[in-house]
């Protein structure tokens, strides 16, 4: 199963009771479906980068679970609907790990390209300072 990630802002004005009750019914969207959640963070109260819905503030909450492609959907029509969530954003990251490895990669072989031409100018430099 992909590796995801969730990061949601929840409404600072609702009340917690409610709060927790719309994270329990995400996370029961996600554990009902044989998903499994490999970490939970809460951020807390922050200044919002712009205002949302006429709100200056935000609870964040960021969360790493391992779920089907099928679920998504489910949970992505609960934060939508949801009147607690006030933004939200899923990642896959086996796709965005992939694409880093891919840059890693790309980048480490420019830098041993680069060694090996300094290397051979070194080597050059050497040979002609012998003759």
């Amino acid at each position: 199963m992909p590796l995801y990630e969730l990061g949601l802002i929840v409404d600072p004005e609702v009340p917690p009771e409610d709060e927790t009750t719309a994270l329990e019914r995400l996370e029961t969207i996600i554990t009902d479906n044989d998903g499994t959640m490999i970490e939970k963070d809460a951020r807390g109260r922050r200044q919002l980068a712009y205002p949302i819905k006429k709100k200056n503030y935000g609870v964040y909450h960021f969360w790493t679970f391992e779920v089907g492609g099928d679920v998504l959907e489910k949970l992505n029509f609960e934060l939508r609907t949801s009147d607690v969530v006030m933004r939200s954003l899923t990642l896959n990251l086996d796709r965005e790990l992939k694409r880093k490895r891919k840059l890693d990669k790309k980048r480490d072989e420019r830098q041993a390209k680069k060694a090996a031409k300094k290397a051979a100018a070194a080597e050059a430099e050497a040979a002609a300072d012998e003759s």
